[in-house]
């Protein structure tokens, strides 16, 4: 009998302990980039009838050297632990770190303490990143492609100090989230007060949509975007995101994409961005467009790469007390190219 009870004991420490253990995950994903560009300026005098008096040009290259970067490299532990039989805590420690650097190592990523429950879903508070990110079926960039990897929108999926975040039970594959950031008044507020956010998702495989609306005083950004395989091997993804800065010119940005699978490891990929009224400012204009292959030579470790075009066009109007006036055209054009690896464990 005391050899059964001590086998029993045993058994349940083990469990407890299995529970108990965090599992550690992470990536390396390094590229080499060549990334070039121009910025051509021009400055157009005008008098107080409308005349011009005069123009000036300059332009000014991009630094055009290639560069090594290291591209979400991270390291994290995450696990849970029953406490009662419906209902766990959750853990994750997530911190991002430079490859090929030694400056900044070590800087947080998503980190955050939780509870879930099997018929209530799942609270989180921590450093979040925002629901939008939950809600993005458009983007397929990767690596240190030129713009960045991700849409071009001024505001997209920042992370959140202080915040909360709130998941419902996934059914039938629709999904409800919220998310509150708190205002501590202090230099750790991401938002510079308190904010919230709103999104739903919907994922059935073949087809998947979603809608995200975030506020925090007068800023507001409202998202749609789904995604639709058309074949077994191509699926098109589109996002469009109206940012209200609380000027008279909202942001609009659309993003547009495609991703062909191959009888190869490789998979295709090309994505399209535009941004009118960018950061809120009237006329602003950016634009890229993205092509690029990924080969994935096991489950863990892929091969990238990629090319990108992007430009961007904005438009100043200063006038003096004199009645003259200074028209300034800025227009940038840029193009990347980019390969690399990237290894998870």
């Amino acid at each position: 009998m005391k050899k059964l009870l001590l086998a029993t004991a045993v058994a349940a420490l083990s469990v407890s302990a299995a529970n108990a253990a965090p599992t550690v995950y992470g990536k390396a994903f390094l590229t080499l980039d060549l990334n070039t560009g121009d910025t051509d300026t021009k400055i157009t005098n005008y008098a107080a009838d409308g005349s011009v008096t005069g123009t000036s040009n300059s332009s000014v290259d991009a630094d055009d050297r290639s560069q090594l970067n290291s591209n979400s490299s991270r390291i994290g532990l995450k696990g849970s632990e029953a406490l009662t039989a419906n209902t766990d805590i959750l853990y994750q420690l997530e911190y991002g770190i430079d490859v090929d650097a030694d400056g900044d190592q070590f800087y947080s990523r998503d980190t955050y303490l939780g509870l879930e429950n099997a018929e209530y879903g799942t609270v989180v508070a921590g450093r979040l990143t925002a629901i939008d990110d939950y809600v993005n079926y458009a983007n397929v960039t990767q690596g240190g492609v030129l713009g960045g990897d991700n849409v071009l929108a001024s505001f997209d999926a920042p992370r959140i100090n202080n915040s909360f975040a709130y998941f419902t039970p996934e059914n039938n594959g629709l999904q409800f989230m919220a998310m509150y950031a708190m205002d501590e008044n202090n230099s750790t507020d991401t938002l510079d007060r308190d904010g919230f956010g709103l999104g739903a998702k919907y994922e059935t495989g073949p087809m998947n949509v979603g809608a995200s609306y975030i506020q925090a005083g007068d800023f507001k950004a409202a998202r749609v975007s789904g995604n639709y395989a058309i074949s077994p091997a191509v699926t098109l993804g589109a996002l469009y995101q109206n940012t209200d800065y609380g000027t008279d010119d909202n942001e609009n940005a659309i993003t547009i994409s495609g991703e062909m699978a191959t009888a190869t490891p490789w998979t295709a990929y090309a994505q399209g961005d535009f941004v009118n009224n960018y950061a809120g400012f009237e006329d602003p204009e950016a634009y890229r467009a993205v092509v690029g292959g990924k080969y994935a030579f096991n489950a863990a470790t892929t091969g990238h790469i990629y090319g990108a075009y992007a430009g961007a066009e904005d438009e100043t109007l200063t006038t003096y007390v004199d009645g003259t006036s200074d028209l300034k055209e800025v227009d940038f054009d840029g193009f990347g190219i980019g390969a690399g690896i990237e290894y998870k464990f």
